[in-house]
């Protein structure tokens, strides 16, 4: 296991558009769906330690934004299953379940999602703010400070300390 950092990103920059497959429900969920001021979209797997260590606590703060109207939450696995069965489809349906996720959890089987995103590692998470009619890149950061960033995005459009860089276990991409 390698400790693994995210990349800078451009903040405003314009949410990629997407459309994968929900494993918990089995259907397409697009980034058209978002519909709250602020989306989550956090690149997890089921096996990383650093994924594990956070899991319940993102899941739990995913539950108090849906319950406030604060934030929408989408997770996405990009990693190659074949590099390890815990990530396969029907094995992140059961992780979701066990963790009670209440957004969805989506299998990014090309990868191509993750590339266009800038993802790195997992947990790697991007906080877009919907600005005019397009949501922009606000936040990108460890999970740790996530919930002080949605509190400061509530109000105004940057978060009000540091980010610092996702860090966890690198994608596990396709040969």
């Amino acid at each position: 296991m390698v400790l693994l950092n995210s990349l800078e990103l451009d903040y405003g920059k314009k949410l990629v558009d997407f459309e994968l497959l929900d494993t918990i429900t089995g259907k397409i969920v697009s980034s058209k769906d978002l519909n709250k001021e602020l989306a989550v979209i956090a690149f997890i797997c089921n096996h990383c330690p650093y994924v594990v260590k956070i899991i319940d606590e993102f899941s739990k703060l995913a539950r108090s934004c849906k319950d406030s109207s604060k934030a929408q939450f989408i997770a996405i696995s990009a990693n190659d299953p074949d590099y390890r069965e815990e990530d396969s489809p029907q094995n992140m349906k059961i992780f979701a379940e066990k963790h009670q996720f209440s957004f969805p959890y989506l299998f990014d089987e090309s990868q191509d999602v993750a590339r266009a995103y800038g993802a790195v590692c997992t947990p790697d998470i991007f906080v877009y703010k919907k600005i005019s009619t397009d949501y922009k890149l606000v936040y990108h950061a460890r999970f740790e400070d996530l919930a002080k960033a949605i509190d400061d995005l509530q109000n105004q459009d940057t978060v009000s300390f540091e980010n610092l860089p996702s860090a966890g276990c690198s994608i596990k991409w396709r040969a």
